[in-house]
């Protein structure tokens, strides 16, 4: 099992504030810190390139580092209005659908609750992805 703790470095020194874990709930620096000493860690470098983000063709689902970092990004489903966490998230490739030859990588991958993944699939509904990372989806007529 893997669950992803942001915190800002200096917090996680000090125990003082708050950090945040992939399924949105709220922790104390000190409860971060007492899980740190049990487990791997793993630093997570925003906007680093040490980790390979673009898998092409070679994977269809988002895994492993790739996973890590949507949800790192994304933080919950990207649709305006729903703020299900990342951990309960899908991987949606939103450029081009993966049975259309679309790749697996960061740039082109998006984290979608089950219920607007399911949207944006359905030929009723006109998904629409804004500049600034959000989804929302308008009903066909």
């Amino acid at each position: 099992t893997s669950i992803i703790v942001t915190i800002p470095h200096q917090t996680l020194l000090t125990g003082l504030g708050t950090a945040t874990t992939s399924t949105g709930d709220t922790i104390t620096a000190g409860q971060a810190r007492r899980l740190a000493c049990q487990a791997a860690i793993l630093p997570a470098i925003l906007d680093g390139d040490s980790e390979v983000l673009d898998l092409g063709r070679t994977q269809r689902f988002f895994k492993g580092p790739l996973r890590k970092a949507l949800d790192l990004r994304d933080t919950e489903c990207t649709t305006r209005g729903c703020h299900v966490p990342a951990a309960y998230c899908h991987g949606h490739h939103y450029r081009q659908p993966w049975a259309h030859g679309g790749t697996t990588s960061l740039k082109d991958g998006k984290l979608l609750c089950p219920f607007h993944h399911h949207r944006a699939h359905h030929p009723n509904w006109d998904t629409h992805h804004h500049p600034d990372g959000t989804t929302t989806y308008t009903r066909r007529h």
